[in-house]
């Protein structure tokens, strides 16, 4: 940023953590110009690339042989980074137009949302435009280790200490380019009265559309496809990352408004169903969108993945960020009512988000199934314990203990014996750790892990672990009961 003509040049240099409790990846639009020299000023942003095998793409932007960062992983730790790379990405306008949600891409504000919100490290992923759907999924199933050719999200997939993605322009795209907005409420007929030729008393309402107006069919591939397409991939190759994505929108006749998807909603049900349902445990499913006095329509995506790093940070990773205000200006649009809440929230299992006493929160972190692995789910199982295991804090908590343990493992690779007894010791202290953090249930510790040495075998340490999570308490019910003139209280958790 530049002032007094030039002469003084402000160079954000935000201070940088050693390590960010949670680091997330969003990938999206940013169309308008874009300051190569700026990213290039940010040696320790160049340095990560690098050591994630982008040397390739860093080099040639040094060169000037590519200039567009596109399909390129950058740490971001501020916004001002983000607005002195893309300084027009917020204003100018994209190739994708609806009539609800205007002409702008929906990163900016996703990335705005989520430092506001308590956001420390992000990875921004710029897809471009003109490749639509197409520019969000890998392409030629290019291998992870081939860096230079990855393509839209297997990009993120490299990035180890990643456990969080979002793809907001991608949610735009999905939205109908003709779904129209509430109505106008129309006005009572004025009464009777002489009124100059040249005053006019018409409050702009229509009873009728025009044709071009009509909500025409996406030519997007059917959204439970593109999901599980995403889903799918994410298990091959990183079952430790979850997925923010939020439930498109449809024209209800009943409603005369946008409401929720309902055919999306029967396909949900259905993939609950299948041997694959095991997937939809990694995407946390968020429904309505938000609305403010600044823009028209955004996701609420990057705000969500920002208070879910700063709750990691102050609370722990496995601690659910339902019911914490949302740092935001805007309101849930369409808003749904209570009933409605519930009965999604419990079918097929979505993430609401709620205004209550002035305050835009998540009313709960539900899944569409249990956060079970793979090989431990089948279709058709329920229960009141499973179902308490519908809960996107289990899924990151699992996925943080796959990604701890995996360094913890390359680290004793190339500095302890395949005899020596201190891994168990290691491993005994972490998860110590985690049960005297709540993260684990159990009256004594013994009864929330276990640790077990496998079979031996020549050159080899494996450890069978077991586990029990903290199970999530939706809400806890306080009873006061006087007896003899005393007053009494019983706690139960529902």
């Amino acid at each position: 940023m530049e002032f007094l003509g030039a002469r003084i040049q402000l160079n954000p240099r935000p201070a940088r953590r050693a390590a960010a409790a949670l680091e997330v990846a969003m990938l999206g639009h940013c169309p308008g110009r874009v300051r190569v020299d700026r990213l290039l000023a940010l040696p320790d942003a160049l340095h990560e690339m690098r050591l994630l095998g982008f040397g390739g793409r860093v080099d040639a932007l040094s060169s000037g042989t590519a200039s567009e960062l596109y399909h390129l992983p950058i740490p971001l730790q501020a916004l001002a980074e983000f607005e002195d790379i893309f300084p027009d990405a917020r204003t100018a306008g994209s190739l994708y137009r609806s009539r609800l949600a205007g002409d702008q891409a929906w990163l900016p504000q996703a990335v705005e949302d989520f430092f506001a919100n308590g956001g420390e490290k992000l990875w921004l992923v710029r897809v471009p435009e003109a490749e639509g759907m197409r520019g969000f999924l890998p392409q030629f199933r290019t291998p992870l280790y081939d860096t230079e050719n990855l393509y839209g999200l297997g990009t993120v997939l490299v990035l180890n200490a990643v456990g969080l993605i979002a793809l907001p322009d991608l949610e735009r795209i999905m939205i109908a380019a003709q779904l129209p907005d509430i109505p106008r409420k129309r006005l009572a007929n004025p009464a009777p009265a002489f009124l100059p030729c040249s005053e006019s008393f018409d409050d702009g309402h229509r009873e009728r559309r025009y044709s071009e107006e009509k909500v025409t069919q996406s030519t997007l591939p059917p959204f439970i496809v593109v999901l599980q397409e995403i889903l799918a991939l994410i298990d091959r190759h990183r079952p430790d990352i979850q997925c923010l994505f939020s439930l498109p929108l449809q024209y209800s006749e009943v409603l005369d408004s946008p409401a929720i998807d309902q055919g999306v909603l029967t396909q949900l049900q259905a993939a609950r169903a299948r041997n694959s349902a095991s997937l939809l445990r990694q995407v946390q499913l968020l429904f309505p969108y938000l609305r403010s006095p600044r823009y028209a329509l955004r996701s609420s995506v990057g705000a969500v993945a920002g208070m879910t790093v700063s709750s990691a940070r102050s609370r722990g990773i496995w601690r659910s960020v339902a019911g914490i205000p949302l740092v935001t200006d805007a309101r849930p649009y369409p808003a749904l009512s209570m009933t409605e809440t519930i009965a999604l929230r419990e079918t097929p299992g979505i993430g609401i988000i709620q205004r209550r006493s002035g305050h835009v929160a998540l009313d709960d972190e539900r899944l569409a199934v249990p956060a079970l692995q793979r090989n431990d789910y089948l279709p058709g199982i329920a229960g009141e314990r499973l179902d308490d295991l519908r809960a996107g804090e289990v899924v990151r908590f699992i996925g943080f203990l796959v990604r701890q343990l995996k360094v913890l493992g390359e680290h004793l690779v190339f500095n302890i014996g395949f005899d020596d007894p201190r891994p168990r010791l290691i491993l005994e202290k972490f998860f110590m750790g985690l049960y005297r953090q709540g993260a684990l249930r159990g009256s004594l510790p013994e009864d929330a892990f276990s640790i077990r040495q496998a079979a031996a075998r020549e050159a080899v340490i494996a450890y069978d672990i077991e586990i029990a999570p903290a199970y999530p308490i939706d809400r806890i019910v306080l009873t006061f009961i006087n007896r003899n003139g005393q007053w009494l209280s019983e706690l139960r958790n529902v």
